[in-house]
């Protein structure tokens, strides 16, 4: 789509700014909830301005947002910043994130996967279509959502784009919100991306569409989502020759980026990825006021099941009349009593009962009407269903259910912690094609019991102890536990922020790692289960940042190509036809990992870094990079006091490894073949860049890959999939309330 050009969307910009009349309000201080409008433990309203402190006065239209995001299982509430931030915006035009850490196969939204190890999900038993992995750059999950409260209709535009009508990349996301009440938050947010690609049968095309809403009350709460995701890519199996980028000197034709050859043409990865999540809870407890001192003193007298919960103290038991007793010597003093009589009652919650219900329906299809044969290929070696062409479809269905008891932490001064007891039932229903191409089912129920032990309140000290134990009522002796601790101290000018982070993890692979049907790939494997022990050691202060991550694995299970070279009858090139399949180490493999993140400020000199050490202890089954770093140099400053600016380039670097390669067969990526493999790495990738932030609107202005020289380097992030040569960009976010 490409219906703005770059002159119309400055005019647009530029018009719209002069003529906008809608101001800011101050940024509120207070310590009430949320829905009041006020910060509460590190929860924050956005005005659309920079967060310096420049705001005015309310004129016409109340401006604030308040956004916050929760846990997937539980629904709990958890802080959050809405993505109003000009430094950095540019970067979001990429699949390989803001500093660098995925690999790709080169355009916008293609499939990823992540070189950084750390990276891998630290949540069990999570669902289980491995297809839409490697678009987690453009599907979001529950987990990651951000809710809404605003005072006025809230409406953000977003977008993206680059090259022309024949090669280009665009994308262009709307997210609207508005209130109504206090209580109940609306919105729906509607995502297009396109890139056409810059080499031959690369194009992508996703769409999503997505509804959610929230209701925040005292006693109860309700969250609640639905998307659909629609996902085509096409699929050219990589340029013929890496050298046609490397070394096109050698070659009689020089190939430019259209018209280079590829693998495979006429085939395409389409997936629908759709989601229902609903998580609502109610609370039990009592009302009070919170005295000065931080006691609660409740306004009336509880009884049943409650009152045996309620470990009362004294603050609880004394009662409010028209006057109170003071230390003089029990003399009566009616302003002590009427100043605690205007406190505000609130209800504070003792326990609760949580449910959560998840409903994923996905499906894949594999298309090829390139006419390949056992007989006649270039590109798969192996065929295990008839025809000349390649229809696969697997689809997946997964139900969910979580039922939980909770007793929350501080509602009075015994309660330290919240415990939480809970049960889960999965469901899931698979379809794969059977010999004759017919759809076969297959079911799989799990059931698993756990608890969690949590302390959130408090600003020095916080801890999360979750262990759940899961059974398929045949195969038992999968268990997950996983805690982290975090403490902040002063120490100087500045808080030392520390955290923990640890999991046991024994579980069985997913289905698509023991079952696969497809054309060009089959397998039906009784994998044995998967042991993972992972540390994270995090500590910041000031403006460094350092983690330490170990993990272990005992019989990793992963997709491995398989290579056979074979001669073409044309001109006597050998190609390499591929097979894919999975295999499982008996043995253990171990990883190390260590970030040092050191931002500098000179005056308008800003200069940021990132750099990570990698090893492991088989190269072959975790292929890592041994050093990875971004580095970020820029000029920041205002433009006549209210455009904000950065003006600066950007750096990503990794060592060469031998990096997984992208298999179309499964839509994601397997090892390489040892026998052949090819590395990547040793390249740098450099940016120039322009970010502005004016009010409510962010813009920037790039040249990406600059560096780019033919036959310089090795300008790959997927083996056989060539970068994007340099390229102007453009984007824009705007703002818009009431």
């Amino acid at each position: 789509m490409r219906a703005l050009s770059y002159r119309t969307l400055l005019l647009a910009l530029f018009v719209s700014t002069l003529s906008q009349s809608v101001a800011q309000i101050q940024r509120p201080t207070g310590g009430l909830s949320p829905l009041s409008g006020t910060n509460q433990d590190g929860n924050h309203w956005k005005d659309g301005t920079e967060q310096d402190g420049e705001t005015t006065q309310k004129t016409d239209v109340p401006v604030g947002l308040y956004v916050w995001q929760i846990d997937p299982l539980f629904g709990t509430v958890r802080p959050a910043e809405p993505d109003t931030v000009a430094h950095g915006f540019h970067n979001d035009a990429f699949n390989t994130g803001r500093t660098g850490r995925y690999n790709d196969t080169g355009n916008l939204g293609s499939p990823r996967q992540s070189r950084y190890f750390s990276d891998a999900a630290m949540q069990a038993f999570t669902p289980q279509f491995e297809f839409a992995r490697p678009y987690d750059y453009f599907i979001t999950t529950p987990g990651q959502w951000l809710f809404t409260n605003t005072k006025s209709p809230f409406m953000n535009i977003t977008y993206h784009e680059c090259g022309n009508k024949q090669n280009g990349e665009d994308r262009i996301k709307a997210v609207f919100a508005v209130n109504s009440g206090k209580r109940i938050g609306l919105g729906f947010k509607l995502d297009y991306l396109y890139g056409r690609g810059y080499y031959p049968s690369q194009s992508t095309a996703h769409f999503n569409g997505s509804l959610f809403g929230s209701y925040i009350a005292p006693r109860y709460q309700l969250h609640a989502i639905y998307y659909a995701n629609h996902l085509k890519n096409a699929e050219n199996g990589g340029i013929e020759n890496d050298d046609y980028v490397n070394r096109p000197e050698i070659f009689p034709t020089r190939y430019g980026t259209a018209d280079m050859p590829t693998r495979l043409t006429k085939t395409w990865n389409k997936l629908n990825v759709n989601t229902f999540y609903l998580t609502h809870r109610y609370s039990l407890g009592f009302e009070a006021r919170r005295l000065p001192d931080g006691k609660l003193q409740r306004t009336s007298a509880q009884s049943g099941l409650l009152k045996d919960v309620v470990a009362t103290d004294s603050a609880i038991q004394r009662t409010v009349g028209d006057s109170l007793t003071t230390a003089q010597g029990g003399q009566t003093s009616t302003a002590q009593a009427d100043s605690i009589a205007a406190i505000p009652i609130e209800f504070v919650p003792v326990a609760g009962i949580i449910h959560t219900f998840r409903l994923d329906h996905d499906n894949r299809r594999l298309l090829s009407n390139l006419a390949t044969s056992a007989a006649n290929t270039t590109f798969w070696n192996d065929f295990y269903l008839p025809g000349d062409s390649v229809n696969d479809y697997t689809s997946h269905l997964h139900a969910q259910n979580v039922v939980a008891l909770e007793l929350r932490e501080g509602f009075n001064r015994w309660a330290k912690a919240g415990l939480r007891l809970f049960a889960r039932h999965d469901y899931y229903r698979y379809t794969l094609p059977d010999e004759q191409r017919r759809q076969t089912a297959y079911t799989e129920n799990y059931f698993s019991l756990g608890a969690q032990l949590l302390k959130s309140q408090g600003r020095t000290f916080h801890y999360n102890v979750l262990g759940e134990m899961r059974t398929s009522g045949t195969d038992w002796g999968e268990f997950n536990v996983e805690a982290d601790a975090d403490v902040r101290f002063r120490i100087g000018r500045d808080t030392m922020k520390v955290a923990l982070k640890g999991q046991l993890l024994n579980e069985r692979p997913t289905f698509y790692y023991r079952h696969y049907h497809g054309r060009n790939a089959w397998w039906d494997d009784d994998l044995d289960k998967r042991f993972t022990a992972r540390v994270t050691a995090e500590a910041a202060y000031g403006k460094t940042r350092l983690a330490v991550h170990l993990m272990t694995q005992q019989k990793p299970y992963f997709y491995r190509m398989k290579l056979t070279p074979t001669t073409t009858g044309t001109d006597g090139e050998t190609l390499m036809l591929r097979s894919v399949g999975v295999e499982q180490s008996a043995g253990n493999v171990s990883a190390f990992a260590a970030d040092l993140g050191r931002d500098f400020a000179f005056g308008p000199f800003r200069w940021e870094n990132l750099f990570t050490v990698q090893l492991t202890t088989d190269k072959t089954l975790q292929p890592l990079p041994v050093f990875t770093a971004y580095t970020n140099l820029y000029l920041h400053f205002k433009i006549a006091g209210v455009l904000t600016t950065d003006l600066g380039a950007d750096a990503r670097f990794f060592t060469e490894y031998e990096a997984p390669d992208y298999e179309p067969a499964i839509g994601g990526y397997a090892l390489q073949d040892s026998r052949y493999a090819v590395k990547i790495g040793n390249y740098p990738i450099v940016n120039v860049y322009a970010n502005f932030h004016l009010k409510h609107t962010r813009f920037y202005l790039m040249a990406s890959h600059v560096n780019y020289s033919a036959g310089g380097g090795n300008p790959f992030l997927t083996p056989h999939y060539p970068l994007n040569r340099l390229v102007i960009r453009f984007g824009l976010s705007w703002n818009f309330f009431n």
